[in-house]
């Protein structure tokens, strides 16, 4: 968790200075409060006895009462600000690790980005950030504000009684010690155990709610949430483990500090009677440890949360390591003009070596029945997933895909999947997202030539109508093209269209190239289908076939 922290105090280093002395403030106020009223209470007593007894005593009240209304109110005031101010800056830590996360996301090859689940994406970005927060909360403030209470305390007994404070000074370091590292070595485990099953959980969850209607239409609903009944009985056994170490840690802590209290009441008394101290002051002293052991009782409970944080911040750590992120030396690509790909025994494309050179204003028509590799080798064309080591992917006739292009390279290419993404959104949102400006002319030049402008004209709101979650509004053959719509809006110099017409018949299929042809005949496009595609010009495009064993060399 290194990182975390250096980046908190990188960037917030005076509000976490402000946040830790509120939070002093507040201890100091607390027990503060308590000494005064034990010495306060302590030394009415006295003087109203001695003046019962006949004795000639005087006792300014006034000072010390106003002194107790001050810490009252100190301690009221300091825990309100702190509160408000340290969740002021939650916040703003919580919106800077989202940024630099996002940041390194970004600039990720998306070949990482695919090695884990959209759910896994889900969690990280979201309760593993949260968990982040911990960090400030529990990790930063309360022990350095602790040990700022502990250098204060001393400094205020050495005043009283020197030999003392350096007692109290060494007892309260090495219990603040010994308490952060006990806890984190003995709850660490249990904790990351607790994450790793909520994690697994909540993948599980949400596997089982984007399945519900196929589970519930094959009748295996129950089965299928034996996983998820099985997750939580472990995850509540490992959260009793961890609350029980907890409290055991509490329980030996707890008689700790009552031993200390014993020995201070003990040292107090015998320097009462050795007229080292006054009665007020001997209680005053005992009751300063009083309040410091609520203190020392807390940290348990804050770091006990430690495996748990630890495990979110190692999650996270790919994102945060920037070997991760496509480095800023790389060549930026203005233009794609050409790529020559050499493929040589890559995984999931049937066995079969490919050789492709195409330039700008070519297009190729993969075909291959599914099982083939076409969809691998249109993730491989798009720099979705990595070549292997004996293949190469050469863009320009110099820059290499794998070591030598820049980020720009993905901004340069349109990648229509076989699957529709369709995002809960507005139908403008859907076709826009990552487009910084664009023209509604041009919108609806490419809904027309898409021959989706007459129903997006009947729409309630036109490209403000809301698609609802996942696109269930749409047909399968509408999201297609509202698919296809996005890369015609976004203008990339290189497209990967796999199976772009599915959903929708023959016709429409050539009507709707023959639309779009004047825009791809400037563009290098890769065509994959099951058969070969009647629509497309012969004269211009050429046939790679994924059924046969045979090398496949295309110039």
């Amino acid at each position: 968790m290194k990182f975390w922290f250096l980046l908190i105090f990188e960037k917030h280093i005076a509000r976490v200075s402000i946040g830790i002395i509120l939070t002093w403030l507040t201890m100091a106020s607390g027990v503060a409060l308590l000494m005064l009223s034990g010495w306060f209470i302590t030394a009415t007593t006295l003087t109203g006895i001695g003046i019962t007894a006949g004795l000639i005593m005087t006792f300014d009240m006034y000072v010390p009462g106003s002194g107790i209304r001050f810490f009252a109110l100190s301690r009221t005031i300091s825990r309100y600000v702190e509160r408000i101010y340290n969740h002021d800056t939650i916040l703003r830590l919580i919106a800077l690790f989202r940024v630099t996360l996002f940041g390194q996301l970004v600039s990720m090859p998306l070949s990482n980005l695919r090695l884990n689940s959209d759910s896994e994406w889900l969690g990280r970005l979201t309760a593993d950030i949260d968990a982040l927060d911990s960090i400030l909360i529990r990790y930063i403030i309360p022990p350095i504000a602790t040990l700022l209470l502990i250098i204060t305390i001393s400094l205020f007994l050495s005043t009283v009684w020197v030999e003392f404070a350096l007692y109290a000074a060494l007892f309260m370091l090495l219990t603040l010690s010994m308490t952060i590292q006990y806890t984190i070595r003995s709850t660490s485990s249990s904790g990351q155990r607790v994450n790793t099953l909520l994690n697994q959980l909540r993948v599980q969850v949400i596997d089982h709610l984007n399945g519900v209607i196929e589970l519930q239409s094959f009748n295996v609903m129950e089965r299928h949430q034996v996983n998820i009944d099985d997750t939580i009985t472990q995850l509540t056994l490992a959260q009793s483990k961890l609350d029980t170490k907890t409290a055991q840690l509490q329980t030996w802590l707890e008689w700790l500090l009552q031993l200390n209290l014993f020995i201070v009441v003990i040292c107090t008394l015998n320097a009462f009677e050795s007229k080292i101290i006054s009665g007020p002051e001997a209680v005053m002293i005992v009751m300063l440890f009083l309040g410091t052991n609520e203190i020392f009782q807390s940290l348990i409970t804050q770091f006990s949360t430690w495996g748990k944080t630890h495990f979110a911040a190692h999650r996270l750590s790919t994102l945060q390591d920037p070997t991760t992120a496509i480095p800023n030396i790389h060549k930026e690509i203005d233009n794609v003009t050409s790529i020559d790909v050499k493929i040589i025994d890559q995984q999931n494309i049937n066995d079969i070596n490919i050789s492709l050179s195409l330039k700008r204003g070519q297009c190729i028509n993969v075909i291959g029945q599914s099982g083939s590799g076409k969809s691998s080798l249109a993730d491989l064309l798009a720099g979705v997933v990595p070549i292997n080591e004996k293949s190469r992917y050469i863009i320009n006739g110099s820059s290499s895909l794998e070591k030598d292009t820049h980020i720009s390279w993905y901004q340069k290419i349109g990648y229509l999947e076989q699957s529709n993404t369709i995002l809960a959104g507005s139908l403008g949102y859907n076709l826009t997202i990552g487009i910084s400006e664009v023209e509604e002319e041009r919108v609806w030049k490419v809904l027309n030539q898409l021959e989706l402008d007459q129903w997006a004209n009947g729409l309630p709101e036109g490209l403000n109508t809301w698609l609802g979650e996942s696109g269930y509004r749409l047909s399968g053959g509408q999201a297609r093209r509202i698919c296809l719509a996005r890369i015609l809006l976004r203008n990339p110099q290189m497209i990967v269209l796999d199976e772009p017409f599915n959903g929708l018949d023959d016709n429409m299929a050539a009507r709707i190239w023959r639309q779009i042809t004047p825009w791809l005949s400037s563009k290098i496009v890769v065509l994959l289908t099951h058969e070969k595609a009647e629509y497309i010009d012969i004269d211009n495009s050429e046939i790679l076939s994924l059924t046969t064993n045979i090398d496949n060399d295309i110039n």
